[in-house]
């Protein structure tokens, strides 16, 4: 199926037996357009098509022995030209109006020019594509390349055919296999290979590379194809002129995808990934915040099921024989442990991350993430155990079997605590809820969802599917507040929670699979629903509305960022690490060796460049004075020019003028003449009608009278001539029936014989409109050729004289050159002359560089043992600068501890400062309610003023939020000073087995000194706030007990 070149029309063929070529007009009226794509009796078959870029009616149609060359009509396509082939016509594009480029299964490119072939030569091997020569030509000069260099072998590739024939602005592309073929339009004639794209082949079986679409970007920049293991990849069209290779290789677009079904799915608690395990035999671990793949690994046999840890740095994985618990490194798996578990249906890390469960035909074993040996056997399931799930707290595990039975474990002793067995029931999937009571949720194999607690069903739901098939998954999030539920039709929907009372359940259903859901997971923070389908498709949904619904997350705990890493691979990388800083540093110095000796170079060159910077700089200043001299010169010529102009252009400006008022004079006494010869016309001819109207009116009644004489005789003929025609007509209507039974006799035969002549002459005329349609555009573009040819003539001609002038102009500055030379050729004798003295003063200056070297060679003799204790010295000093990093590290870590223990210091202060303030208020609460006191006193002679004093006193001070506050922060106080003196203690046990220096124990005794002095000054203020809390104490018993009496 392809568009045409307007975008206006879908032209498609169909599969064989019908092999129909439709074109879809896509406009208001919808118009279908049908034709037969092969020939009648042919053995071939319709594969491929191809539209005219110019002719959007012209189509291509290519197969099996088939090339043929259609054009539109009003009914239908017509055959323009049948070419007989014998070979596979797999792909093909039209390059202009009338070149058609055809690639077949056997690696060969074939142009078609004019409905007839130019040339054939290998696709794999085609270099160039030269428009302008034909096959013999070709030939003859790939034999003449054959002989003159050795042979190369060539690639052998499992499929030779040329795919994806595709034609662009600027050249064409194709495709053999996984590589795609790229030319560029040198010239109008010409296309030159620029870039072969291959798709590299790592992971499955090379068939899988095929690719099996290509399509071009509008910016004509980058290509794009699809393999057939569903995955897009992208690359540079055409490479620059910068990069001097040709072979490139294709990027896949996003991530590696799986190319099967995703039969299995974890996800991990500490860290962003999932991992995932497919039908095509791989593993990979996915980042879901960097939608990125972390890790692949390709296996020989199938993976049935994994499982991550909650660090996320160990997996489980199940094969067909066994159980493999794996270390996940940063770019492979190490397998840790192998158990004979084979055919395992469920694994499960528990909460707490220490045990696992697994469960293989109708056994389940819990085994220590830590020991990695086996806790316990748990056996009682009679049919296989399809899955498991742990309670909150991880003392008990649920298994749900194909028997129908759900059994509740204990971990400890193994034994089973509930059970629930309903016969001909398969429980899928279960998943209990993490809050008390204990409710679990099984999916069955009957598309119900069933509601247990204490061994009861309190409730069972039918999921809304058409077919009402299985259960494939039930995910449960960890506030027991949301609930998704897949199906193997596709569906994926919410449950509300908890249920209704009377069984009933409201669904959301999100459709977005097509095919069956095999797994469905909950992040670890509750916001984020992961879901596989047996498609290969890993969904991530994010999730709205929740508010309340996420269970509590510490807003401090942050995602786990550790990689395991071997130690053998660690080392091998600080080593290369120190070669490389080591080679830092060599090149260092040898940069700034080099760079001293180009700075001395340089300075060397910007001595004589600016001598000649000088020297050209006073010739340009004498030449700038003369152009200066030359250029007032002139402007003195032109501004005397200027002004004998102005003044000859004065003079002609009132000679105009003169000119024209005289010209306006005579205009103007036409004018007044024409004006009165009008006025007298215009008498006259009112006179004139005035006389016309009176002789008008006399004429009017004698014509009357004349034409009513003559209408009388008109009647009377009309009458006569009436009855001659009714006798006329009689006869004629006889002649007339006479004459039309012969015409019909003559009408039948003559009709037979124009419509057999009508039907060949049709033929005739469509046949030559189709060929005169295609010689009429042939005939435009040779005319449009003709046009551009012409016009690159005229350029070229232009051109000629522009370089015949340039020509003259090097020619003068060749004869200027030519002086310069001669007066140079002067000057170099006399700097020869200058040599020669030059030559002598060498001389003498070698003779001294000899003495010089004797010494040299005695000063190194010196110098040598010297470096050697250099060299010693520098790696004692390497030595040095070592420990002196160590002990920078030290004392960065001694900092950092200082640090907290004055942030300590500081905040023992503060709370220091609020216990006085509080023990000052408390004094001063106290002093105001023994005032209080003093002054009910007086009242104790009458029983009711002392009663009221003493509800007064009541009420001013047991209601003061102060004193409330005051007495409740007695255990605060208590557990703080608890606090810092485990803080204290901590820290002097630290510090106890570490041997430091005496400056630092001097800071630190010091500081254990002041922690000293505020721990007394707590415990007295301590002391004080008690005695003062039994005061008050003592003081509220007494009022209270004057009150009773």
């Amino acid at each position: 199926m392809i568009f045409t070149n307007d975008s206006r029309s879908v032209a498609l063929i169909t599969r064989p037996p019908e092999e129909t070529l439709i074109m879809l007009v896509l406009d208001k009226t919808s118009t279908v357009i049908e034709g037969r794509a092969t020939i009648p009796g042919s053995h071939g078959g319709a594969e491929c098509i191809a539209g005219n870029p110019n002719d959007c009616n012209f189509m291509a149609v290519g197969g099996e022995r088939t090339l043929l060359l259609m054009s539109k009509s009003e009914r239908g396509f017509s055959i323009s030209n049948n070419l007989k082939v014998k070979y596979r016509v797999t792909s093909m594009a039209f390059l202009s109006l009338d070149l058609l480029m055809i690639g077949t299964s056997d690696d060969q490119l074939i142009l078609v020019e004019n409905g007839e072939q130019k040339l054939a030569q290998k696709a794999s091997d085609a270099d160039t594509v030269d428009l302008m020569i034909d096959q013999e030509v070709f030939d003859r000069d790939k034999e003449l390349q054959e002989q003159r260099f050795l042979p190369t072998q060539a690639v052998s590739l499992p499929d030779r055919r040329v795919l994806c024939m595709t034609a662009f602005p600027k050249g064409f592309a194709y495709i053999i296999f996984n590589r795609a073929f790229v030319f560029e339009r040198v010239s109008k004639f010409k296309f030159e290979r620029k870039t072969i794209l291959t798709v590299p082949t790592n992971l499955y079986a090379e068939h899988m590379y095929q690719i099996l679409n290509l399509a071009i970007d509008h910016k004509q920049e980058t290509v794009i194809v699809t393999t057939s293991h569903c995955q897009i990849y992208v690359g540079i069209l055409i490479v620059p002129e910068t990069l001097k290779t040709k072979q490139l290789k294709f990027e896949p677009l996003g991530v590696l995808i799986h190319t099967g079904e995703i039969i299995a799915m974890s996800v991990c608690a500490w860290k962003p990934i999932i991992m995932t395990a497919s039908r095509d035999q791989t593993i990979r671990i996915w980042n879901y915040e960097t939608a990125l793949v972390e890790l692949v690994r390709k296996f020989q046999v199938d993976v049935n099921i994994v499982e991550l840890s909650l660090t996320g740095q160990m997996a489980a994985i199940g094969f067909s024989d066994q159980l493999r618990i794996t270390q996940i490194f940063m770019d492979d798996l190490n397998i840790v442990k192998t158990y004979n578990f084979p055919h395992c249906n469920a694994v499960r890390y528990s909460n707490f991350g220490h045990m696992m469960a697994a469960a293989y035909d109708n056994n389940i074993a819990i085994t220590s993430v830590y020991k990695l040996d086996v806790l316990i056997n748990l056996k009682g399931h009679n049919g296989i155990v399809l899955s498991v799930a742990w309670s909150r707290t991880d003392k008990f595990l649920i298994s749900g079997g194909a028997e129908g039975a759900i059994y509740l474990w204990d971990i400890e002793t193994g034994a089973r605590l509930q059970e629930i067995v309903q016969k001909g029931t398969e429980y899928v999937t279960i998943s209990c809820s993490t809050n008390d009571p204990l409710t679990i949720y099984a999916g069955t194999s009957i598309g119900t969802i069933r509601e247990f607690q204490d061994s009861t069903l309190m409730r069972e739901i039918t999921i809304p599917s058409r077919t009402k098939g299985s259960v494939s998954d039930v995910c449960l999030a960890r506030s027991d507040l949301i609930m998704f539920v897949a199906d193997h039709e596709g569906n994926l929907f919410n449950m509300q929670l908890p249920f209704l009372e009377a069984g009933g359940g409201t669904f959301t259903n999100f459709r977005f699979f097509d095919g069956p859901v095999n797994k469905l997971r909950f992040s670890y923070d509750g916001t984020l629903l992961f879901a596989i389908s047996n498609k290969g498709t890993l969904a991530i949904w994010a999730m709205d509305n929740i508010e309340g619904k996420v269970p509590y997350m510490d807003q401090d705990l942050m995602r786990s960022q550790e990689v395991l890493i071997p130690r053998s691979q660690l080392n091998d990388k600080i080593e290369q690490i120190a070669n490389l800083e080591l080679r830092l540093k060599q090149q260092a110095e040898e940069f700034q060796y080099q760079l001293s000796q180009n700075e001395i170079f340089d300075g060397q060159q910007l001595q004589e460049v600016h001598r000649s910077y000088c020297s050209a700089l006073e010739e340009l200043k004498e030449l700038n004075n003369e152009i200066e001299a030359r250029h007032t010169e002139e402007m003195n010529h032109i501004t005397f020019q200027i002004n004998s102009i102005r003044e000859e252009h004065r003079i002609q400006l009132d000679t105009l003028a003169t000119q024209y008022s005289e010209r306006m004079l005579i205009e103007y006494q036409k004018f007044t003449n024409l004006r009165e010869n009008m006025l007298e016309l215009r008498e006259s001819y009112e006179d004139k009608l005035k006389n016309s109207t009176g002789t008008l009116q006399d004429t009017v009644e004698a014509l009357e009278n004349n034409y009513k004489q003559q209408l009388n005789e008109r009647k009377e003929l009309i009458r006569d001539l009436m009855k001659e025609m009714q006798d006329k007509k009689a006869e004629f209507i006889e002649y007339c029936r006479e004459v039309e039974l012969e015409n019909d006799r003559n009408m039948v035969s003559t009709q037979t014989e124009y419509e057999n002549k009508l039907t060949t002459e049709r033929n005739e005329t469509q046949m030559w409109r189709g060929k005169a349609g295609v010689l009429q555009k042939k005939f435009e573009s040779q005319s449009r050729e003709i046009d551009n040819l012409l016009e690159e003539v005229e350029i070229l001609k232009e051109e000629h004289h522009k370089s015949q002038r340039n020509i003259q102009k090097q020619m003068r500055n060749i004869e200027d050159l030519q002086k310069d030379i001669a007066d140079r050729d002067y000057a170099i004798n006399g700097k020869e002359k200058r040599i020669q003295d030059l030559l002598h003063k060498n001389q003498e200056l070698d003779k001294y560089k000899q003495v010089l070297g004797h010494k040299i060679a005695e000063l190194k003799a010196q110098i040598e043992p010297r470096e050697f204790q250099i060299n010693d010295k520098r790696k004692h000093i390497i030595e040095m600068e070592a420990e002196l990093e160590g002990l920078n590290q030290n004392n960065v870590q001694l900092e950092l501890q200082l640090k907290e223990m004055r942030d300590k210091y500081l905040s023992n202060v503060a709370e220091l400062r609020t216990e006085r303030h509080r023990a000052k208020a408390s004094r001063e609460c106290l002093h105001s309610i023994c005032s209080d006191i003093y002054y009910v006193a007086g009242e104790i002679n009458s029983a009711e003023a002392l009663k009221k004093a003493v509800k007064e006193l009541f009420r001013k001070h047991a209601s003061d939020d102060e004193l409330k506050r005051f007495v409740t922060l007695d255990a605060e106080v208590r557990d703080e000073f608890m606090r810092q003196r485990r803080q204290i203690e901590n820290v002097l046990d630290r510090y106890k087995s570490v041997a430091e220096d005496k400056s630092v124990q001097k800071k630190y005794d010091k500081l254990f000194k002041e922690n000293v002095i505020l721990i007394e000054e707590i415990e007295k203020l301590n002391e004080t706030n008690k005695m003062l809390r039994s005061k008050v104490k003592e003081d509220l018993r007494r009022s209270t007990k004057t009150i009773h009496k």
